[in-house]
């Protein structure tokens, strides 16, 4: 009967423990840094087409 509750706990701490690392490691370093990404290239993308310069 001591048999029947017998579950391998450790390797599903590390795969829970993994995965919540994984979900903080997206949200406070990776994500910032998208957003960051995304609003240079926005930001370029907004910025008027200069022209050649001309000679005065």
């Amino acid at each position: 009967m001591a048999n029947k509750n017998d579950i391998a706990w450790t390797p599903i701490l590390y795969c829970v423990g993994a995965g919540v690392a994984g979900i903080a490691l997206g949200t406070f370093l990776i994500a910032p840094m998208m957003q960051k990404m995304k609003a240079k290239k926005l930001a370029e993308a907004k910025k008027p087409a200069t022209a050649s310069p001309t000679k005065k």
